[in-house]
């Protein structure tokens, strides 16, 4: 359970809330609970459209960046636009080419090659820039560790701007404008920008300069955050960043383009996907992130690029074959996931160590960060995956809550060739004879910063609820403090006491259940619970769930969606 707020403080916003009916005492503790106190910071949280934007001259180095561009535009130079082949770098590039389209600059696009090229600016995208002319790189998603390429990059007589959101090391590149909030000594007010939204933020910059020096934009009240906001919600769903402050603005921008007036290309793959969900947050995560990822992961990313941009007359087709790679995907990620499993339990030291770094060299490395998010959900500590590329050992590292994984991959910088990422995921680059020295410090620093409490699983529940609270109304204003996501979950309650009427297996693995409390009657279905109800078969439980409206066959409910159950005795 999250720490019980003030209640005076819950009383007071209850009150200042209520209308003709009262405003819900568990919603109003979650209000305060999250940082909202008073009626004006509710107004401004319920009304997320209004939320501020900042100005992007705010951000160091912008107007390095924008006047370069505006003068390579003037004289007709050509920029290649470059990103990394993930959903946020993908989006960003699609995002960044139709910007430049608007405004009539000369670009291209490049996406390097997982394979061959690896993360991030490549000397092949360097080279590539040189070949075609291109007088500046513009870097999205990646950038901020590319040291030696930028310098490459120099060398050819080539401008290189940044527009990263990772963690910047001690120093930075020598690149002529960097465009990352996270950079030290930057006053740029909000740090949790995705890269698509650093690079929407340039383009916001470039509108301003030019509407003010008198340049020709496509119209006067031409905005390309609000023009492109469902390919940038996309890579804030995708991305998991934290849904505050110009994110949660931009989120509700985004999900209510994306529900109403879609590009082409998020239209075709909401239509393949499942064109009759709601669409939120988590929709975009498990129906939209994956076919983007996966021409990354088993084709090439400029695939994913091509259907966001959603221009070719191939449209359709493009979009299927994201979904063919999409189902590859999966079946791989099965096979693989079995084997990195069968290792744990082979390995009896890994079964009680705090980390767990797994490798084969067959190993597919387009599929191994997905796994070890999967191995995480079995085995909870933090876990790298390995497979072999060339002459080198490549892998993708995943975090568990609140556990920093970024730190921990610093203390074993000595035994890295190559690595970068943020708090709970990162990629990582080392030599075969560095492996088990590179286990063995990771396992040490792992082990002497992780807290006890980040060693398992918590399930946070906000408030206690009664089901005699749960209404129409109750779930109308809870749905209010959408978009839900990372730092504003979808409120958790807990309901003690509960009677089971009946408890049905769907698929042998979920369990629908009747639910009785205060003589009202809700279904329930509780998601991969069918192993833990086989273990309870309790008639009375204590339930934590979350309440929401089932809409089907024209009609609509109130279902619950149970998170977890247990015994009411073990209370």
């Amino acid at each position: 359970m999250k720490p019980v707020a003030n209640q005076a403080e819950v009383k007071v916003l209850a009150a200042s809330l209520a209308t003709q009916k009262e405003f819900p005492n568990s919603l109003a503790e979650i209000l305060v609970q999250r940082g909202i106190q008073s009626f004006e910071q509710a107004r401004k949280f319920f009304q997320p459209a209004s939320g501020e934007i900042h100005d992007p001259f705010l951000m160091k180095d912008m107007d390095i960046a924008v006047a370069r561009l505006i003068r390579a535009r003037q004289s007709g130079e050509t920029i290649l636009i470059y990103g990394d082949y993930d959903v946020d770098g993908t989006t960003a590039v699609a995002v960044m080419c139709q910007v430049f389209k608007d405004l009539e600059f000369r670009f291209d696009y490049y996406i390097p090659d997982r394979y061959k090229e690896g993360y991030g600016l490549s000397y092949e995208g360097v080279d590539h820039a040189g070949r075609m002319g291109a007088s500046i790189i513009l870097t999205l998603d990646c950038g901020i560790k590319a040291f030696e390429k930028i310098r490459y990059a120099n060398e050819k007589g080539i401008d290189v701007i940044i527009c990263d959101h990772h963690t910047p090391g001690a120093e930075l590149p020598d690149a002529l404008a960097v465009l990352d909030p996270k950079r030290p000594n930057d006053d740029y007010p909000f740090k949790e920008l995705t890269g698509c939204g650093v690079g929407l933020k340039l383009a916001s910059a470039l509108v301003q300069q030019m509407a003010v020096t008198g340049l020709d934009l496509p119209d006067e009240d031409y905005d390309p955050i609000r023009k492109y906001a469902d390919l940038l919600v996309l890579s804030i769903a995708c991305d998991i960043v934290p849904i505050i402050g110009e994110n949660r603005t931009f989120a509700h921008l985004g999900l209510e383009k994306l529900r109403h007036n879609p590009g082409p290309g998020i239209d075709i793959l909401k239509r393949q996907a499942e064109h009759s969900r709601n669409w939120d947050i988590s929709d975009l995560v498990f129906f939209l992130g994956p076919r983007i990822n996966s021409a990354g992961r088993l084709e090439h990313g400029s695939a994913a690029v091509e259907v966001l941009m959603g221009e070719s007359e191939d449209l359709n087709d493009l979009a299927l074959a994201l979904q063919d790679s999409n189902n590859a995907r999966k079946e791989l990620d099965k096979l693989i996931t079995d084997e990195a499993l069968a290792q744990i339990e082979a390995a009896p030291d890994l079964e009680t160590a705090t980390t767990q770094v797994l490798f084969d060299e067959k190993w597919h490395k387009g599929i191994i960060g997905i796994v070890a998010s999967r191995i995480i959900e079995k085995h909870y500590r933090p876990t790298i995956m390995l497979t072999r590329s060339g002459e080198n050992l490549v892998g993708s590292a995943r975090s568990v809550a609140g556990f920093d994984l970024y730190a921990a991959l610093e203390d074993c910088d000595p035994h890295i060739l190559q690595w970068g990422g943020h708090t709970y995921a990162a990629g990582l680059t080392l030599k075969p004879e560095k492996l088990e020295a590179f286990r063995e410090a990771f396992e040490r620093s792992v082990r002497e910063k992780i807290l006890e409490e980040q060693k398992s699983p918590t399930l946070w529940i906000d408030t206690s609820l009664g089901f005699r609270e749960i209404d129409a109304r109750f779930i109308r204003l809870m749905n209010r403090m959408e978009p839900f996501g990372p730092k504003n979950r979808r409120p958790i309650f807990q309901t003690k006491g509960v009677k089971v009427l009946q408890a049905d297996i769907l698929k042998d693995v979920h369990v629908r259940f009747m639910l009785e409390k205060d003589d009202r009657v809700f279904k329930g279905i509780g998601f991969n619970l069918a192993e833990k109800w086989f273990s309870l078969k309790a008639p009375v439980v204590d339930l934590a769930y979350q309440p929401s409206f089932n809409h089907w066959n024209g009609r609509t409910s109130i279902d619950l969606r149970i998170k977890d159950i247990k015994a009411a005795y073990e209370s």
